[in-house]
């Protein structure tokens, strides 16, 4: 396995060493003076720890893991036990993701690694339809069973996650058939995303085929770099740089500021979705690619979405009660909408992106906006979304009081999110509090 060189090992898992700016370079031999510890980022640290390891990987050790198959089932009561027996390829995908991370990057303990490779096992010979595409649900043994609301079949995001979770396993593993595993299922989701008549993208009331979604382009620009970071690849090299550059000046609509969620298949604006977003989307996008500007030691390209990210944070905020909107931004009013962001629920994910995406641009620049924002959203999160079981709640209304998803099973218990939020803060705080 071919291995590569980046800014470090905190870049090679996608956060990144500090960059100097060029003001800074100039300077940079000069002593840094002593800097006081920071009792608030250090408390953060201790939470994150406590969180992770005490309390959301000891509920799903209570069941929401199948110890016997191998794989994870998301339906889950409050104290662990099974409510839907249901495996869906997205959440195998990310479990698998979030075990093997967790080994390469935050404890090397072999329990971690294993429930990886068991889910692993169970992914691959039980929802592998053998061309890099993925079977959508099976049930706990892997027989085939309904889908979900949306018809998941319809889109890439599946094998994008599985794709990720092999990834991982394989950077911890050495496995060059998972690695190859990994480039079928992507090179498979690029050829499935550029044929004109795809049909995983929808737009309300438009009929078009072969829609472009950001949260695919976002997809691609945060697995290929993991993937290339173990072995060169030219297409999906190219394909990242498309994705990114998509990102940067197709999705991002100049003329009001915005990012776009949904165009047309030759990448123009779907009159329908010019003056819309789905601001979660939109900030995770802007930090996925700050740190892809960063693997390339890109520091205009790197400040360039963070005041984009910056922007969308303010623009989607809920002032009096805190926490980000992510369902629903429009720039202009129409007949049962007013213009601005949609506050009525605000999910945990779409918390989880500011926090993880303010945390990354003050390490990288120290500056007081990036910091001040996420206290903000790391507070809202803590008073809002933790609860006595170990996983975030889904949603809250905007006073902050549990809200369920519409079309989402209020027993479905997130297996990605939560983790992935409190690792990369752990990995971004760890650089912070080393050069404090």
């Amino acid at each position: 396995m071919k291995r590569r060189r980046f800014l470090g090992t905190a870049l090679a898992a996608g956060l990144g060493q500090a960059i100097s700016s060029p003001a800074g370079a100039a300077q940079k031999n000069q002593p840094l003076p002593a800097r006081e510890k920071d009792p608030f980022l250090e408390s953060v640290m201790a939470k994150c720890r406590l969180q992770l390891f005490d309390q959301y990987l000891a509920f799903w050790e209570a069941g929401g893991y199948d110890s016997q198959n191998g794989g994870f089932m998301c339906y889950l009561h409050d104290d662990g036990s099974v409510e839907n027996d249901r495996k869906d390829i997205w959440y195998q995908g990310r479990g698998i993701w979030v075990y093997a991370f967790l080994y390469n990057e935050i404890d090397r303990n072999e329990r971690w690694l294993e429930r990886a490779r068991k889910s692993r096992d169970f992914m691959v010979a039980r929802m592998h339809n053998g061309d890099g595409t993925w079977r959508d649900t099976v049930n706990r043994t892997g027989q085939p069973v309904d889908g979900i609301a949306i018809d998941r079949s319809n889109n890439i995001y599946g094998a994008l996650f599985a794709a990720a979770g092999l990834i991982q396993y394989a950077r911890a593993t050495g496995s060059q058939t998972d690695l190859d595993l990994a480039r079928l299922s992507l090179l498979k989701s690029i050829d499935r995303y550029e044929d004109p008549g795809y049909p995983g993208v929808v737009a309300p009331g438009e009929e078009a085929p072969g829609l472009r979604a950001q949260g695919h382009a976002f997809m691609f620009v945060w697995v290929v770099p993991q993937f290339l970071e173990l072995d060169d690849d030219p297409r999906l090299a190219a394909v990242l740089g498309q994705q990114l550059e998509s990102l940067e000046d197709k999705f991002w609509n100049a003329e009001y500021g915005i990012s776009n969620e949904i165009l047309l298949h030759d990448y123009s604006r779907l009159p329908s979705q010019a003056d819309r977003m789905i601001p979660g989307h939109s900030i995770e996008a802007q930090w996925m690619c700050m740190r892809e500007a960063l693997r390339n030691g890109d520091w205009p390209r790197f400040h360039r979405f963070k005041e984009r990210m910056h922007r969308l944070i303010r623009m989607t905020w809920d002032y009096p009660f805190g926490g980000t909107c992510d369902t629903a931004y429009q720039v202009f009013p129409s007949d049962d909408t007013p213009a601005g962001p949609v506050l009525d629920i605000k999910t945990m994910w779409a918390q989880a992106e500011v926090a993880i995406g303010c945390l990354l641009a003050y390490q990288q620049t120290r500056e007081t906006w990036a910091r001040e924002w996420f206290e903000r959203s790391w507070n809202f999160i803590q008073r809002t979304m933790v609860t006595d079981c170990g996983v975030w709640r889904q949603a809250v209304d905007r006073q902050g009081k549990d809200k369920q998803r519409e079309g989402i099973s209020i027993h479905r218990k997130g297996n990605f999110h939560q983790p992935r939020c409190l690792m990369y803060l752990m990995l971004t705080l760890r650089q912070i509090l080393a050069s404090d």
